[in-house]
């Protein structure tokens, strides 16, 4: 199985997202979750449940300085940090304190990306 995971971690976070459609009209085999930061736990866990059964995953990260609710998905990043193999995490937006966590790991596969940009690297990583 493949998925996509998009965390919304902005303050302007949106309930509609035309990425999500796009990315299901691409690949409609894609297993497609998005949560933010005042997701319920149970929403949270089966992101989570989602993340470690994927056979390639990519999770897209899109935050600003603000960072709304960053504690409350730490369990999603502590598994995207311990186990990284087969997944992407894409880095919308600017926040330096997650860029330094994702640096400091050189395992982990990630890059800063622009929103118009996300399709492709999407296709490129589950292709």
């Amino acid at each position: 199985m493949q998925a996509f995971l998009l965390i919304q971690l902005s303050a302007s976070a949106t309930y509609e997202q035309p990425l999500l459609a796009e990315l299901k009209q691409l690949l409609p085999d894609l297993a497609v979750l998005d949560i933010d930061g005042r997701s319920d736990e149970l929403l949270q866990h089966y992101a989570l449940r989602l993340l470690r059964e994927a056979d390639r995953a990519v999770v897209c990260i899109k935050a600003d300085e603000a960072a709304a609710g960053l504690i409350n998905v730490m369990p999603l990043l502590e598994e995207l940090l311990q186990s990284s193999q087969n997944r992407l995490v894409l880095l919308l937006g600017q926040y330096p304190r997650l860029l330094r966590i994702f640096e400091s790991r050189p395992q982990l596969q990630y890059k800063q990306v622009a929103e118009q940009d996300v399709l492709s690297e999407v296709r490129g990583a589950l292709d």
